[in-house]
């Protein structure tokens, strides 16, 4: 079986969550997506949140916090 560096692929897929997350954050609401846009942004907030709280670094909720602050 190949060896596999699991630490490398987790920030790989962390990276893709907080990515996605952001563009879908800016996406604004049309006829296409206003039925999905929504659930997906909060699915993503989820495996985020779970991501932080597993690998204790706090990028994801330091995001949050970020994108909070330029809203206002």
């Amino acid at each position: 079986m190949a060896k596999v560096n699991y630490e490398k692929e987790w920030q790989k897929l962390k990276q893709w969550v907080i990515t996605d997350y952001i563009t879908l954050s800016r996406e604004e609401e049309t006829a296409d997506n206003i039925e999905t846009l929504a659930g997906e942004i909060l699915r993503l907030r989820k495996v985020g949140e779970q991501m932080d709280w597993r690998d204790d670094t706090h990028e994801f909720s330091n995001l949050l916090d970020d994108m909070n602050r330029e809203r206002e």
